[in-house]
């Protein structure tokens, strides 16, 4: 659902994409909840499965958010469609589309939290008391778990990775301004991935083993 992926160690030419391609496959995992009956389907046992698709089509578009947000305060950014005050219907609105959302940060004292659902932190240790906080005041020390830096993914070079579906639970982007300046301006690069799917009921194994997994919020937070 959410990947951060790592600086590349080698390049390679021609290129390879980066994003999901006409043609490609993808998989949801069986942990995708049976209320998103698009990408989810019951087996013979009643067990909840994920669905088999192949990419058809694919439309890139960029979009840039950006919020003046004062020292040792927040601004929640709601990704989802859900009727807020901080949503930015950032979800598909069609049950045969897959988003590919590309996060990216301009330099900033700043830091990004997500959550799924509100409150629900993905970045967490086993110890109770080891999560990121969820209100101010924010500990100095854990308002750094789990948080996401500028570094870790450039605005030019983008290595957060979130994937949505139609009616998903909504994924929460906490900004949080750090100490050492009066405010300051947060500007985050999006990519979204448009891909319109179509479903493959009985995949071979040599298109299982190429598949494009994508997980559910639940396989990353155990």
């Amino acid at each position: 659902m959410i990947e951060l992926k790592p600086a590349p160690q080698a390049f390679v030419s021609p290129g390879v994409p980066a994003l999901l391609q006409p043609g490609y496959y993808v998989r949801f995992s069986d942990s995708w909840p049976a209320t998103l009956n698009h990408v989810t389907f019951q087996d013979a046992g009643g067990n909840t499965r994920g669905k088999f698709f192949q990419v058809k089509y694919t439309n890139q578009v960029n979009y840039d958010l950006s919020y003046k947000i004062p020292a040792n305060d927040f601004r929640d950014v709601d990704f989802s469609n859900v009727v807020s005050a901080n949503n930015e219907n950032l979800y598909p609105h069609n049950p045969k589309t897959l988003y590919e959302t590309l996060i990216g940060f301009k330099d900033a004292n700043m830091l990004a939290i997500f959550y799924i659902p509100t409150g629900e932190p993905i970045s967490r240790l086993e110890q109770p008391s080891m999560i990121p906080p969820v209100a101010l005041p924010f500990s100095a020390t854990l308002r750094y778990l789990g948080a996401k830096k500028p570094a870790d993914s450039p605005y030019e070079d983008k290595r957060i990775y979130f994937y949505s579906v139609y009616q998903m639970e909504a994924l929460i982007m906490r900004l949080f301004v750090d100490n050492g300046v009066d405010y300051d301006k947060c500007v985050v690069g999006l990519v979204v991935n448009k891909c319109s799917l179509e479903q493959i009921a009985n995949p071979n194994k040599e298109q299982l083993d190429k598949a494009k997994l994508v997980p559910y919020y639940t396989d990353e937070r155990w």
